[in-house]
C-alpha cells in the first residue's frame, strides 16, 4: 500500500499567510467585509486618552459573527478559537482576546448588536433581497441556562430570604438553619422541593457577599409578585418561565419572535419574552417591522392561530394591515387534523345585536370583567335557557374567520410554513442555537440579535455571492466593491 508523503519536522521555508490556508469561497471573507465597513466612531470615542489599549471592536465582533456559524458562542472556546483555528486567527487579526474581553463586549454592546442587525436588513435591501408583500411571523421556545435543580416554590422564597438573613450571624449554627429548611411540613411541597432548598442553602452559605444574595432574593420575589400564575422559580435566571417544548417536555425557556420575508427568508424583526404564549407578541413585532423595513399598502401578514386573539385582530384593522391569522379550529383544518375546538362556532346579527348559535338566537344581556382585565360579553338564549360569554372583540374575531375560509386566503396563509418555520429550523439545526449562554432578558436579546445577524448575512452571502465551476476550481467572487453600510453610531 502507498501512502501520502507527509512532512512531519519539515519546517515552511516561507512561512505562508493565514489567508492562504482558508479556501477562496469562505463566508468568514464576507464577514470580514461587513464587520469592516460598519461605524465603530462611538467606541474610538470611548478608548481616547490615558490607559491599556483596547481590541478593535471590529475585531471582536468578527469573532462573534463567526462564531455562531461555526457553533462556538462560548467566550472560553471562541478564545481558543483565536489561538488553534486558521480562520479565526485570520479574523483575530493575528490577536488573542481573552475569554472575558469576548464576554464584556457582547455583554456590554446590545445597542450596538441591534443597530448590526439592523444593517443586515439595509444591505439586503440594497441588492434587492427582500420582498415586503408577505411576512411571516412566528416564536419558538429556547432553552435558558438556568439549572433545573436551583428551583424553587413561591411559598420557598420567603423561606430562604429568612434563612439568608440568619446567614448574616456568622454564629448562626448549621442546626438551626436544618429546622428552618425543614420547619413547613405542608404537604404539596414534595421531599425533592427541600431538598433542592436544601441545596440551595448550602451553596449560599459559602458565599462571602450575603449582600448580593439579598439582592437575587429580591428579584425573584419582585418576579413572583409581577405574574401571581408563576408556581416556580428559578434561582439561577429568575427571568425565565416554564415553557412546554417541541418534545411535550417543561423546561425554563424563553419565547423568541422572528419575522421574516417570503423572498429570500431575511430576518426583519426579532425579539424575545417570558411568556409562553404569543398572543401579546403581534403588535411589538409589526412595529418592529415598520421601524426597520416599513409596511406598505400591499404588505400581507401572515401568523398562526397562536396569534388569533380580539385584540391583535381588533389592531390589525385599526392599522389597515391585511393580516392572515386562522383560529385553532380552521389551523386544525388547513393542517389536515380533525378539528376539535369549537371556536367562534356562532354568526352575528349586527342589526339586532344577536348571535345566532345552530339556528338560535341569544340577545344582549350585559358585559363584565374578567381578574385578567379581559372584558366579556353575555347573550342569552330564553328558548334554551343558557347563556354565551364571547370576548371583546368578537367581531373582529367573526370577520377574520370569513375571511379565512376563502381559497385565497387559505393559499396565502399556507406560504407562511415554507418561510418561516425553516428559519427556525436554520437556526436550531444548522446553527446549533438551541440554548441561551446569557441569563436575563435583556442579555438573551443580545443572542437573538447575534443568531438574527449571523442569519442574514449567510442567506445575504448565498443569494450574492457568485459560484462558478472553472476547472474543478470554485471561485467567490465577493460582493463588497463599496461601502454601501453608513451605520450609526453605537
Amino acid at each position: 500500500m502507498t501512502y501520502i508523503t507527509s512532512y512531519k519536522e519539515q519546517n515552511w521555508l516561507l512561512p505562508p499567510s493565514i489567508k492562504q490556508m482558508i479556501p477562496e469561497n469562505h463566508i468568514c471573507f464576507f464577514v470580514e467585509e461587513f464587520a469592516e465597513s460598519l461605524n465603530f466612531s462611538e467606541f474610538n470615542m470611548i478608548c481616547e486618552g490615558a490607559g491599556h489599549p483596547s481590541y478593535h471592536p471590529k475585531i471582536l465582533i468578527k469573532i462573534l459573527l463567526q462564531g455562531m456559524l461555526s457553533k462556538e458562542r462560548f467566550s472560553r472556546k471562541l478564545s481558543s478559537a483565536c489561538r488553534e483555528n486558521f480562520v479565526f486567527m485570520y479574523l483575530a487579526e493575528k490577536v488573542q482576546p481573552n475569554f472575558r474581553t469576548i464576554c464584556r463586549f457582547r455583554r456590554e454592546n446590545a445597542n450596538f448588536l441591534k443597530q448590526v442587525f439592523k444593517e443586515t436588513i439595509k444591505l439586503a435591501s440594497e441588492y434587492n433581497l427582500l420582498d415586503l408583500n408577505f411576512i411571516a411571523i412566528d416564536g419558538t421556545t429556547l432553552k435558558a441556562n438556568a439549572n433545573r435543580k436551583k428551583v424553587l416554590k413561591r411559598e420557598q422564597v420567603e423561606q430562604l430570604d429568612s434563612i439568608i438573613d440568619k446567614m448574616v450571624d456568622e454564629d448562626i449554627k448549621q442546626d438551626e438553619i436544618e429546622k428552618e429548611i425543614y420547619k413547613d411540613s405542608e404537604e404539596h411541597l414534595t421531599k425533592i422541593d427541600k431538598e433542592n432548598l436544601k441545596n440551595i442553602v448550602s451553596e449560599y452559605r459559602k458565599a462571602k457577599d450575603k449582600k448580593k444574595l439579598k439582592e437575587k432574593i429580591g428579584k425573584i420575589k419582585k418576579e413572583l409578585n409581577e405574574n401571581p400564575k408563576i408556581k416556580r422559580a428559578s434561582t439561577s435566571d429568575p427571568e425565565c418561565r416554564m415553557m412546554l417544548n417541541k418534545k411535550g417536555n417543561k423546561e425554563f425557556s424563553y419565547n423568541a419572535q422572528f419575522s421574516a420575508d417570503s423572498k429570500n427568508q431575511i430576518i426583519v424583526a426579532n425579539d424575545v419574552c417570558n411568556e409562553g404564549h404569543d398572543a401579546n407578541q403581534l403588535k411589538p413585532q409589526i412595529n418592529q417591522i415598520k421601524e426597520n423595513v416599513g409596511i406598505n399598502k400591499e404588505t400581507k401578514i401572515g401568523v398562526d392561530c397562536g396569534y388569533n386573539s380580539g385584540k391583535n385582530l381588533k389592531f390589525l384593522e385599526e392599522e389597515k394591515i391585511d393580516g392572515y391569522a386562522p383560529n385553532r379550529n380552521q389551523a386544525q383544518k388547513f393542517n389536515g387534523k380533525e378539528d376539535s375546538c369549537d371556536q367562534d362556532n356562532y354568526e352575528y346579527d349586527e342589526k339586532r345585536n344577536e348571535l345566532i348559535v345552530e339556528g338560535k338566537r341569544f340577545f344582549y344581556k350585559g358585559s363584565y370583567k374578567m381578574k385578567t382585565g379581559e372584558k366579556r360579553f353575555t347573550y342569552y338564549c330564553k328558548e334554551l335557557k343558557k347563556k354565551k360569554d364571547v370576548p371583546e372583540f368578537f367581531r373582529s374575531r367573526l370577520r377574520m374567520k370569513k375571511k379565512m375560509e376563502t381559497p385565497e386566503a387559505k393559499e396565502i396563509y399556507n406560504k407562511r410554513k415554507t418561510i418561516i418555520e425553516p428559519i427556525i429550523g436554520n437556526i436550531k439545526e444548522n446553527l446549533g442555537f438551541r440554548e441561551m449562554s446569557l441569563r436575563g432578558l435583556e442579555r438573551v436579546k443580545i443572542e437573538v440579535n447575534l443568531v438574527s445577524i449571523t442569519h442574514n448575512l449567510k442567506k445575504i452571502w448565498l443569494a450574492k455571492g457568485k459560484i462558478c465551476n472553472n476547472e474543478s476550481e470554485i471561485h467567490f467572487c465577493q460582493i463588497f466593491t463599496i461601502n454601501y453600510l453608513d451605520c450609526d453610531t453605537a
